[in-house]
């Protein structure tokens, strides 16, 4: 039986917290669990793992009594920290219950360390979160007191990189460069981004000490509320802080600016044919470009396209120009370009073009092996479209061809030791190991020399230096060409292979460098003040080919004669406007080894959850009316959960329980038991009056669920649910007309339940108004018998599926749904059919109750056991604006319309005729925030014959108003 249930949103929400799981939603049972403890911490891992987690051990009991002094605290509880590989994520989150989650073996992220190396960066920001955790704790439990206190998100994460971090390119100084030029500077998102740098703001004009009067400051109750403590400890509002802030940004990032050198004064500036682009590379054709970028700014995802110039229609626009042309004046033509998506997902920015232009090289995010979510190197063949996965969960990328296109390198890493690979295309699955690190070491951006001897690739090895490297493959030697601490990578090779540019951090901007391979001294060739990275040779202009700082309404690349010398200027400004970037806390974390013992020798146990267990948080209200209550405890790893929900008026008691466990075992995924007693309910319309049937659920039901992905397309996922359920269903309220359906029904109801359901969907801000793609099909079964408990016998059968096709600007939506009921003994209210009763939706999806199959503009009543209902829309996409708005958070808005047709069919019954309905509709939004709560339709719909009298003359329905639906699931 399926069902739309509402529960308490907090207890939701709650119970949805936080395991690694959260990112995949996959358990991994394969996973052994080891445990050991320290003197302050408890160190959670599975085995394959267990010398980063020593390491990480060693290292946290070297940062603590810095972190806690830096706070103004005396002391911390002792704290878990979960150690995993589990998916390939770049990524940590620290709880409220004393415990991190941190996912370790990363690759790429040495681009953005500079001279640090990703466990002492991450394991450092996320001890930091506990810490603010415990220095803002007070007698009221989370999330209570986090609501209380204000804190705003850039706080937290910007404490966090303040006291830990310093200020890099990539964290964040290039986003801040973006933002100031797009003038959005006070619309930057990522509390990351913005926090780093308030947070060195603030300490530079009011000192560490301020920020520990703040943290430690309570109220009259006892209580901390961050903007009181810091009006009283700085003479200024928060507000008034951020405009400080924002004017101080804009006024440091342009005053550099000004200073440098622009695009043009390096090279040659010209476009590329699509807005959104975070990588490209070149075709020995050059009217052919490959991309990887969005194709609108709402895309959510990445395509990789090919772009190939339309030289027909250019040559049309030009001789329609020459017609019209009565001077001199030279005619210029627009490229016209024609995209081909090629691929699309999470896609990597390094993409390799073969030699002989028919395929590109490319790693993508996939679910690999055990459905861990990981990079692989894929190669596409441009006309066919065909992909080939060269590697098969390997955690690689960063791919590069040989010069005769046959072979391929790679990365590939694995526990945080980075290698390189090589394999040929006749022979996918084997593979050569070239290179033998071993340690914290990784690699990124390798490129062929013109000979096919040798490869030059910038490494970080335990240093944490991250410099370009030239390793012979005869010889199985590396020489080192780069020495300095700042990021050197993206090397390109020169055609006579005595030189090498690369793309340099120096200065915190990216740049170009060229060093001489037998001097192995460097020229600087641009001092830009946004940024410029190294993408290939040019060898129609002899040049590089860079790409800039996506800061415009297009993608710039520039083509750098490699003999240029940059006119490097020294930057002077004001110290008051750029201190800020340089500020340092009183307290550094400083001299941190990952390799120094100072915990000694431990002793390794098998991870037993229940001695783990934590307190995650409580909501509770009490007043003389009542009490609402919500708690929830979680162990370390996140994967036993436990929550608690009562809600009482002091004389009857509403209560839910539930256990899930995500260790995806015995079975897989997940499985929990939930039971509930006057909380768990359905309601919905039940009469033309729009009156509620509110019905109960009070019982419990042991269910499950597992997901999956054959690793073709990361959207596209088939998810398994099941339920052995036992409830007594309670008809709490109905209406008095019953015009519509018999009268419902009471009783106890035992159930297996099954659902599979698969959703292909890519990200896009449009799904939520009309989504653009996507396509869906599940199929529902409920059994219920008497034999496993209750009062009534039947089965129930819900098959429902839907898909998307862009036309144009335009999308054509279909959906078709089947239910049917059949048994001995079955409640009233179950019975299937057409009616004219609307449903309600919230968020255009979801549904509160049994969804009825209503066509639009259709009056009447067509019962039975059978029913097939079926929609067929023609969208358009919404118009993003809003005609009213209440304090930025309550709008209406984002207009949009559709040419509807709804039609549908009875078994079973009276009346077994098609009902069919056409018409149109307008529709708007009611939004919290940016979100659609409700989508309302305004429109006219009747039977096709209905729309003339039979003589030729126009007759109009009726107009409906009613919620609308988006997408079934």
């Amino acid at each position: 039986m399926e069902r739309s249930l509402m529960i308490c949103f907090f207890f939701i929400g709650l119970l949805n917290a936080q395991g690694a799981w959260v990112m995949s939603n996959r358990t991994h049972p394969e996973l052994k669990w080891k445990t050991f403890q320290t003197t302050n911490f408890n160190i959670h891992y599975h085995e394959e793992i267990q010398e980063i987690a020593i390491q990480g051990a060693n290292m946290a009991e070297q940062m603590r009594s810095t972190l806690i002094q830096q706070v103004g605290l005396d002391t911390l509880p002792h704290l878990d920290i979960v150690f995993t590989t589990e998916d390939e994520v770049m990524n940590g989150f620290a709880t409220p219950a004393n415990y991190t989650v941190i996912w370790v073996d990363q690759n790429d992220v040495a681009v953005w360390l500079e001279d640090e190396k990703w466990l002492r960066t991450v394991l450092a920001h996320e001890l930091q979160h506990l810490v603010f955790f415990s220095v803002t704790k007070t007698w009221l439990p989370f999330p209570m007191n986090n609501l209380y206190s204000g804190t705003p998100g850039w706080v937290i994460e910007g404490l966090a990189e303040y006291y830990t971090e310093r200020w890099r390119p990539a964290r964040f100084d290039l986003s801040h460069k973006y933002h100031v030029l797009r003038n959005t500077v006070d619309k930057i998102k990522d509390p990351h981004n913005d926090g780093f740098s308030k947070c060195l703001y603030f300490a530079d004009r009011f000192g560490d000490s301020t920020v520990v009067k703040i943290l430690n400051h309570r109220d009259k109750l006892g209580l901390f509320n961050f903007k009181r403590a810091f009006k009283k400890y700085t003479g200024i509002k928060l507000k008034q802080f951020e405009e400080d802030w924002r004017r101080h940004m804009n006024t440091y990032f342009f005053g550099i600016r000004s200073q440098k050198e622009t695009y043009q004064d390096v090279g040659r500036v010209y476009r590329l044919p699509m807005r959104y682009v975070s990588g490209f590379d070149r075709f020995s054709d050059t009217l052919k470009v490959a991309m990887v970028g969005r194709k609108d700014k709402k895309q959510g995802d990445y395509s990789l396209v090919l772009a190939v110039r339309d030289t027909i229609k250019e040559n049309k626009k030009y001789r329609r120009e020459l017609k019209k042309k009565k001077d001199d004046t030279p005619i210029r033509i627009k490229p016209v370009w024609k995209l081909k998506e090629l691929d699309y997902g999470r896609i990597g920015s390094d993409i390799k073009v073969s030699p002989d232009g028919s395929k590109i090289a490319y790693s993508k995010y996939r679910y690999g092996e055990h459905q861990a979510m990981i990079w692989d190197v894929y190669v596409v063949d441009v006309n066919t479209r065909k992909k080939i996965r060269i590697t098969n969960s390997q955690r690689a990328n960063n791919p590069s061809w040989s010069p005769d296109g046959t072979r391929l390198t790679f990365v590939a890493h694995k526990n945080s030791t980075s290698n390189l690979f090589i394999t040929s295309l006749d022979s996918i699955g084997t593979q050569t190991r070239l290179t033998n690190y071993s340690g914290d070491v990784q690699i990124v951006t390798p490129a062929w020399s013109p000979d096919g001897s040798k490869i030059a690739y910038a490494v970080s090895k335990s240093d944490g230096n991250m410099d370009i490297v030239v390793f012979d493959i005869a010889n199985q030697e590396t020489i080192r060409l780069t020495t300095r601490p700042e990021v050197d990578y993206r090397p390109i090779w020169h055609p006579d292979e005595q030189k090498i540019t690369y793309t340099s951090h120096a200065g915190m901007t990216p740049n170009f460098h060229t060093v001489d391979l037998t001097t192995k001294l460097s020229i600087q060739n641009t001092d830009i003040g946004d940024a410029i990275w190294t993408v290939g040779w040019n060898h129609n202009a002899t040049a590089i080919t860079g790409l800039t700082l996506n800061d415009v309404d297009s993608a710039r690349v520039v083509d750098v004669d490699p003999a240029r010398i940059a006119n490097v200027s020294k930057n002077t400004m004001n110290n008051a406007f750029s201190n800020w970037r340089d500020k340092q806390p009183d307290h550094p974390l400083i001299d941190l080894d990952p390799k120094r013992d100072v915990i000694g020798a431990v002793a390794v146990e098998k991870y037993r959850f229940y001695n783990h267990l934590k307190h995650l948080g409580t909501i509770l209200f009490p007043d003389v009316e009542g009490l609402f209550y919500n708690g929830v405890y979680i162990d370390a790893t996140g994967r036993h959960i436990l929550g608690a929900l009562a809600i009482t008026d002091w004389k009857n008691v509403s209560s839910a329980f539930e256990y899930q466990n995500a260790t995806g075992k015995p079975l897989g995924g997940f499985w929990g038991i939930s039971y509930f007693k006057d909380l768990f309910f359905e309601g919905r319309y039940y009469n033309r009056n729009n009156t509620y049937l509110l019905e109960f659920y009070n019982g419990f039901s042991i269910y499950g669920s597992r997901a999956f992905n054959f690793g073709k397309n990361i959207f596209a996922n088939h998810t398994l649910r099941y339920g052995l359920n036992y409830f007594d269903r309670q008809v709490a309220y109905e209406p008095d007309s019953l015009d519509v359906f018999p009268p419902p029904e009471s009783g106890k109801e035992g159930s297996i339940s099954l659902v599979y359901n698969y959703l292909s969907r890519r990200p896009h801000q449009q799904n939520l108004f009309a989504p653009p793609q996507g396509h869906g099909f599940q199929i529902g079964m409920d059994l219920v018998d008497k034999k496993i408990w209750g009062d009534f016998t039947y089965n129930h059968i819900n098959m429902d599926g839907f898909i998307n096709q862009k036309i144009g600007p335009l999308v054509l939506f279909f959906r078709g749904r089947y239910e049917s009921v059949w048994g001995d003994r079955i409640p009233a209210q179950e019975t299937v059919g057409l009616v004219d009763i609307p449903n309600e939706y919230i968020l255009g999806q979801l549904v509160l109750g049994k969804e009825h199959m209503s066509p639009r503009g259709w009056n009447g009543v067509q019962l039975g056991d059978r029913a097939f209902f079926g929609t067929t829309e023609l969208r358009t996409p919404s118009l993003n604006f809003n005609f009213f708005e209440i304090a930025k958070v309550i709008k209406y808005g984002q207009l949009s319309g559709a040419f509807i047709s709804d039609f549908g069919k009875v078994w079973g019954g009276d009346d077994e005729d098609w009902i069919t309905t056409t018409g149109a509709e307008f529709r708007f939004s009611l939004l919290i925030g940016n979100a659609p709560f409700l989508i309302y339709g305004f429109g006219w719909a009747q039977a096709p014959e209905d729309w003339n009298d039979g003589k030729g003359r126009w007759v109009g329905p009726k107009p409906y108003f009613r919620m609308t639906l988006i997408s079934p699931f």
